[in-house]
C-alpha cells in the first residue's frame, strides 16, 4: 500500500494562540482584529500580540474580509512618480507601513492620460478598496475621479482639483526654500541670486517666498536681489548661472532644485571658477545618488518624499474619526560642501 505523502507544517490557528495567551479565542480574535469596541485589558492585548508573534500567526486574511466585510487593498493613483525613482519612495513609505498590517497597495500610473484614471479607480472601488491614495511627482492639482463617493481619499504631494479630499499631505516647500537661502545668508553673503523653477509652479512660488523672508532677514531687500526662472533642467541651471555670475557676479546661488543646481556647478568650472571657493550653490530636493555623488556635495533642502508616504500610512491605519484636513512635513536642509564664506575679492564695491 503506498505511503501516504507527509503533511506540510500545521498552520497556526487563534485557538492556538488563546491557549498560548492563556485567554479564550474570542478574545484573540478581538485583538488581532483591533476591535477597539470591546473592551480588553492592555495586560490581555500585551499577552494575545506576544503569544501571536511567538508563534509566527499569519492571519487568514480572506476569512476575515468575508466575516468583516473589510478590505485590505490600498489603491495608489499616481502621477509622473513610477518614472522618477526618488519620487517613488512615496510609494515606498506607504507601503512600509501598512504592509506590516496585512495590507497590500495597488498603483495605478495615469501620467499619459490623468482621465484614465477614473476607469482605474472605478476598476479599484469595484474591488472593495480600503482606501484610494493619489500621489504626485511634484506638488500640483491632480483629477478627482468623481467615482470615489464613501471611498476613503488622501492626496500626497498633490490637491484634488475638484471634489473634498479626506486629507492633504505636502511638503513644507515655504521653509524648505527659507532654510536654503538662510544656509547663505547666515554665513555673510549678501549678493545671492535665486534660480527658480517655473514661475507660476507652486514649489517655485512657495520657495521664492521663503528665499524673500530668508533675505529679509538678512537686512536685505528681496527687490534688490536677482531673480530668474527656468525649467528645473541641468542646461537651464547653466544657462541662467553663465548669464547672472557675468552680468551680476553674485557670490551665491540658491537654485530651484538639485539638477539646476548641477547646471550651476558646470557653469562656473566653464567660467573659471571654482564652488564654493568663488560661488556657493545650494539646491533643493536632496535626490538620491546626485546631491551627494558631485563635488562638491550639494547643500539643498530634502524634499520629504518617504516621510509623505509613511504619514500616509499612519493616517489610514488610524482610521478616519478626526483626520486632519492638512498635514505639513519638513523639508529638512542638508549641508554639505557646496557652500562656504563669501570671498572678499567678489563683494560688491572691491576690487576683483
Amino acid at each position: 500500500m503506498p505511503r501516504k505523502p507527509a503533511d506540510g507544517p500545521k498552520r497556526v490557528t487563534m485557538t492556538d494562540v488563546a491557549r498560548r495567551a492563556g485567554v479564550s479565542q474570542p478574545t484573540v480574535s478581538f485583538v488581532l482584529n483591533d476591535r477597539r469596541d470591546v473592551a480588553v485589558a492592555e495586560e490581555t492585548r500585551r499577552r494575545v500580540l506576544q503569544a501571536a508573534a511567538e508563534l509566527d500567526f499569519v492571519p487568514n486574511r480572506a476569512a476575515q474580509l468575508l466575516r468583516s466585510n473589510k478590505s485590505f487593498t490600498v489603491g495608489v493613483v499616481t502621477s509622473g512618480i513610477v518614472s522618477q525613482p526618488y519620487a517613488g519612495l512615496i510609494v515606498l513609505g506607504l507601503q512600509q507601513v501598512v504592509q506590516p498590517a496585512g495590507y497590500v497597495c495597488m498603483v495605478v500610473d495615469t501620467t499619459d492620460d490623468p482621465g484614465q484614471g477614473d476607469d482605474a479607480v472605478a476598476s479599484l472601488v469595484g474591488q472593495g478598496v480600503a482606501a484610494i491614495v493619489y500621489a504626485s511627482l511634484a506638488p500640483q492639482p491632480l483629477h478627482r475621479s468623481p467615482r470615489l463617493d464613501g471611498i476613503r481619499t488622501i492626496f500626497v504631494n498633490c490637491w484634488p482639483e475638484e471634489g473634498p479630499a479626506e486629507t492633504i499631505l505636502l511638503a513644507d516647500e515655504y521653509a524648505g526654500g527659507r532654510a536654503a537661502a538662510a544656509s547663505v545668508f547666515d554665513r555673510g553673503h549678501r549678493d545671492v541670486a535665486f534660480l527658480g523653477g517655473m514661475r507660476n509652479d507652486y514649489a517655485c512660488k512657495e520657495r521664492r517666498r521663503g528665499f524673500d523672508d530668508a533675505a529679509r532677514a538678512a537686512g536685505l531687500r528681496p527687490a534688490d536681489l536677482v531673480h530668474r526662472y527656468g525649467t528645473y533642467q541641468i542646461g537651464n541651471g547653466y544657462d541662467l548661472a553663465t548669464e547672472v555670475i557675468t552680468e551680476h557676479a553674485p557670490t551665491a546661488l540658491v537654485c530651484g532644485n538639485d539638477r539646476m543646481a548641477i547646471g550651476a556647478l558646470l557653469a562656473l568650472h566653464a567660467l573659471g571658477l571654482e564652488c564654493p571657493r568663488d560661488v556657493s550653490i545650494v539646491g533643493f530636493d536632496d535626490q538620491p545618488d546626485v546631491a551627494d555623488q558631485v563635488r562638491p556635495g550639494l547643500t539643498t533642502a530634502a524634499l520629504p518624499h518617504l516621510m509623505l508616504g509613511r504619514r500616509a500610512g499612519e493616517l489610514l491605519l488610524a482610521g478616519p474619526d478626526d483626520a486632519p484636513e492638512r498635514v505639513i512635513v519638513d523639508c529638512e536642509l542638508i549641508e554639505r560642501e557646496s557652500v562656504g564664506d563669501p570671498p572678499r575679492r567678489r563683494r560688491r564695491g572691491t576690487a576683483k
